[in-house]
This record gives structure tokens, C-alpha cells and sequence, in this order.
């Protein structure tokens, strides 16, 4: 049987070569160490796979706690709310909450993985881009708390919270074509995301069930942001390409499209249709009022905070908890009428 040594914050500093009182500062997060001497320490954390909270963490009880979520972007309103929930539940009695934007760039995502061992997070929150997963096995490994929400991960057992967003997409093209919509487009984000593989597998599900032909659906995948939405959007308009419908990864996507159709004298649902998955922060003051798939972002809060609070106490079942989809039928789809 091959015995695992336990790495020490000596065995960090020999490979980074550094004193073991540089580590211990960069890890409490000290301000006046040389950028080399953090990027060294950083990569030899990681290459030995070394947990500096977890002997801490043993020693004693802490009458406080860390968060950290790693997100995309928190001003996205899905993310702002579940920040808010774990806010409002542990940001009180000396309680961190600490959190890092990713804009979806595995790089900065690393940096802010980095950044909460550092700072001795209890449990690391995270929407993951899919590419610094093996790195967040080792950690897992190591006895770090991490849960995984909105997104699933596609290689490795983490405790997961999110809607099934494959169920969810049939869903949508479900009623799409129960209105007689047969050219759609869908615009979202990354397509290496794992929730953008499974809405096209859900697309691929439909399709095949219904025995329609797939190519009547164009895919666009580039970033979460209004500027694309917006940008698309004006692409077919301009190559005079409109489909009948269009359907977005998101709520920020869906403010896009929505404007370049009103710069451009398209009416929603006259002209095409419009389903987002998430709603509009200001949904209510829009009309017509958009088709959506519910993001579930009070379900995924509370069961978070129920993880979060488990993590303190006792390493996490590694299964996720999939929320069945929710669409919610308002006035931006209109009814195909064909001749």
C-alpha cells in the first residue's frame, strides 16, 4: 500500500525557495512580499497539493468562518442574489465572506482559487469554467470544502447545486414548436461551460425524439455580456437571417438582444421571439414581459447555506443536488402562423 506523507509549510518553502516565514505570510495574505516570491509559493502550494488550513483548522476551533466564491461575474443578477443569501446568513459575528469575479477566464479563475487557500477559506464556493477542475480535485483531496453551483463538473465528484438545464433546454424548444417556431437561434456564452453542453444536448435530445431536422438551430457561443447579445443579434438582422425565434444563455444576453431590437425597429413578439434562461433584474417593468427559465437562485441559496454549514462540521457527500427546470410563460413568444 503506497503511504501518503503529509506536506508541511517547510516542504512548501524548500521547493519555492523561500524562508518558511515568506509562505507563512503570502498564505496569511500579507501585502509586502515580491510578486516572484508569490507566483513561486503559489506553484509549489499547488504542485505538492498542500492544504495550509487543513492542520490549522485541526489544532483549533475557529469562532469564525471564511467563504469564498469564486464567480463569473457577480454583478450578473443570479450571482449578486446568492451572494446576497450567503451574506446575509454568515457575513455577521466576525464571518468572511470573500469573493473573486472570473469573467469566465480559467487563468483569473486559478488566481482566485489561489487566492482563497491562501487566505484559509472553510469552504470554497464556485461556478467553475471547466478548466482548473483537476487542481480543485487535488484540494478536494486535501480536505478543502468546495461546492460547485449553477455548473456541474464533468470529470470529478463535487458536491454540485443547479438546475438541470438539459431538461430545461427541451423545454424550451418544447413549446417553441407547440407555437410553430422552426428557425431558432441560441446565443449564449463559453461553449466549453458545462452548462452549455448540456443545454445543446438537450437541443440534440428534442431534436432527435421529434424527429426534426437539428440544422434549423443556429448556435452562437461567445461571452455572457449585453455587448454580444446586442452584436449577434445585429449580425442577423443586417445579413437579413432573422429567425423566428431566439433563445439566450442568460438574462444579460436577453437585455442585448432586446436593444439592438429596439435600435433596430424589431418588435418582440411580432417580429421574432425572445426566451432567456434567468429573468431580467427589472423583469417586471419590461413589456412584453419575458419567457424564461427560472434560474432557481432561492432553492440553490438555501441549499447552500445548508452545505456551507455541514462543511464545518463534517467532509461533504460528493452528489449533486439537480433542481428540476422551471419555464415560466409570459408575452415574448408569439404564435407562428403559417400560410
Amino acid at each position: 500500500m503506497r503511504v501518503k506523507f503529509m506536506v508541511t509549510i517547510k516542504d512548501v518553502a524548500k521547493r519555492a525557495g523561500v524562508s518558511i516565514a515568506t509562505v507563512s505570510r503570502i498564505i496569511n495574505g500579507a501585502d509586502n512580499v515580491g510578486e516572484q516570491y508569490r507566483t513561486a509559493v503559489r506553484q509549489a502550494i499547488e504542485e505538492l497539493d498542500y492544504q495550509p488550513n487543513a492542520a490549522a483548522q485541526s489544532m483549533k476551533k475557529r469562532t469564525f468562518r471564511t467563504i469564498g466564491m469564486v464567480m463569473s461575474d457577480f454583478s450578473v443578477p443570479f450571482f449578486e442574489k446568492i451572494l446576497k443569501q450567503i451574506e446575509r446568513a454568515y457575513r455577521n459575528n466576525g464571518n468572511l465572506v470573500l469573493f473573486v469575479n472570473t469573467y469566465e477566464d480559467p487563468e483569473i479563475e486559478k488566481k482566485g482559487i489561489q487566492f482563497m487557500v491562501e487566505k484559509q477559506a472553510d469552504v470554497l464556493v464556485i461556478a467553475s469554467t471547466g478548466k482548473n477542475e483537476d487542481y480543485l480535485a487535488r484540494l478536494q483531496e486535501r480536505g478543502m470544502s468546495i461546492i460547485f453551483i449553477d455548473r456541474r463538473s464533468r470529470e470529478h465528484p463535487f458536491p454540485a447545486i443547479y438546475v438541470d438545464k438539459r431538461k430545461a433546454m427541451y423545454q424550451v424548444l418544447e413549446h417553441l414548436t407547440l407555437m410553430g417556431h422552426e428557425e431558432i437561434v441560441f446565443i449564449t456564452g463559453p461553449r466549453h461551460l458545462s452548462t452549455n453542453y448540456d443545454r445543446y444536448s438537450g437541443a440534440s435530445d428534442f431534436f432527435y425524439e421529434k424527429l426534426l431536422d437539428p440544422g434549423k438551430m443556429r448556435y452562437f457561443f461567445g461571452e455572457f455580456s449585453e455587448e454580444y447579445g446586442y452584436s449577434v443579434m445585429g449580425e442577423l438582422i443586417k445579413r437579413g437571417s432573422l429567425p423566428t425565434a431566439v433563445l439566450v444563455g442568460s438574462a444579460i444576453l436577453a437585455s442585448g438582444v432586446i436593444l439592438c431590437c429596439k435600435d433596430h425597429g424589431i418588435r418582440i413578439p411580432e417580429d421574432v421571439s425572445l426566451v432567456s434562461f434567468g429573468d431580467l433584474a427589472c423583469g417586471k417593468l419590461i413589456e412584453p414581459r419575458l419567457t424564461y427559465v427560472y434560474d432557481g437562485h432561492r432553492e440553490i441559496g438555501k441549499s447552500l447555506v445548508d452545505m456551507i454549514e455541514t462543511s464545518f462540521y463534517q467532509p461533504l457527500e460528493r452528489k449533486n443536488i439537480v433542481l428540476q427546470p422551471e419555464l415560466v410563460v409570459q408575452q415574448s413568444v408569439g404564435k407562428v402562423e403559417r400560410i
